[in-house]
């Protein structure tokens, strides 16, 4: 996840993924609260997931992992809290690990994010979530996030059609994931706006397909989203390892269904929030609840916040939609 060059704090789409799965958490805390639990995650050089889960909740037990050492040393140097631990790991050894990890902050409850960005170690992190799911405890939380821009299947080819394009890529899928998969591969799981849908379901095929040999345990998803804060197409799934018998239990002392965002039936909501000036959000939120459709705003406006006016009109209605979860940038002096 280091790898980022658009500062991970500056991400509009990302962050309101970030702010959705803090609601998630905050259902969750109501049975196992999070303030106990062992959090870790790839904390890069902003923490920004850190800062959320220590202010939110009050958590100490923080492990940030991160494969390259010089990273790991600046980090050391940037951690917002003494209590995050900075540890020089691969995601493939904290799964294979993770046994001993837990034993280290005194067998908790795990909260883990793995966030994986590149796109060519698909079948790899799958398999990582096989391992980690294969060592999951009661109310342990897992959030995935896995590219999803089928750009990154094959290399392009100059002047090539769409449907030349979308065929290659299709092939390719079914040459190399149709194992990971349990349905019939289709040409539109290849496309932009299929190819999130795909990714999610290899994630839960994976997950279910690790819980086989534990009848007891179930995977429940809690929410799961899709967005793009450049070329590159994001997918996020949390959810949570609960006894079978005590599912319907769960979800009624958290309320997590009435969490409108909630996805426990593995809905997939794509979030496209626009990058607005503090005018402009102000005006959009000045005409938030006054009954109007997207439609009707988009067309009082004096401004687009897209070239296109399909695409100007669809990004105003996934603001309105997440405009609390929205970040807020100001000038300090």
């Amino acid at each position: 996840m280091s790898g980022e060059t658009v500062p991970y704090h500056l991400r509009q789409n990302k962050h309101v993924d970030r702010q959705l799965f803090i609601e998630l958490l905050s259902h969750a805390s109501r049975v196992k609260p999070v303030k106990d639990a062992l959090y870790i995650s790839f904390g890069g050089v902003y923490f920004e997931d850190f800062k959320a889960i220590h202010q939110v909740f009050g958590t100490e037990r923080l492990l940030s992992i991160e494969k390259e050492g010089w990273i790991v040393r600046r980090q050391e140097h940037n951690k917002p809290y003494g209590c995050i631990k900075c540890s020089q790991l691969t995601s493939g050894e904290l799964v294979n690990n993770i046994g001993a990890i837990r034993q280290r902050f005194g067998k908790r409850q795990l909260i883990c994010w793995l966030d994986f960005s590149d796109a060519s170690k698909r079948r790899t992190q799958l398999e990582e979530i096989s391992v980690l799911a294969k060592n999951a405890r009661e109310f342990d939380v897992l959030r995935i996030t896995m590219n999803a821009n089928p750009a990154n299947l094959l290399p392009l080819v100059p002047n090539e059609t769409t449907e030349a394009r979308d065929q290659r890529r299709f092939e390719k899928l079914r040459d190399d994931f149709s194992d990971m998969i349990p349905r019939v591969i289709e040409l539109v799981d290849a496309t932009k706006k299929g190819f999130p849908r795909f990714v999610q379901d290899m994630i839960k095929h994976q997950i279910q397909t690790s819980l086989s040999s534990r009848p007891d345990l179930f995977f429940q998803p809690l929410g799961s989203y899709s967005y793009s804060d450049s070329e590159h197409t994001m997918v996020t799934v949390t959810g949570t390892f609960l006894k079978v018998e005590r599912v319907n239990d769960y979800i009624a002392r958290t309320r997590i269904g009435d969490f409108e965002f909630a996805g426990l039936g593995w809905e997939l909501r794509h979030i496209n929030v626009p990058i607005l000036s503090q005018r402009e959000k102000l005006t959009l939120d000045q005409k938030f609840g006054n009954r109007k459709t997207s439609a009707q705003v988009a067309k009082s406006l004096k401004f687009q916040v897209n070239k296109k006016p399909q695409e100007s009109e669809e990004m105003l209605k996934s603001y309105f939609r997440f405009h609390r979860y929205y970040p807020h940038f100001h000038r300090i002096q």
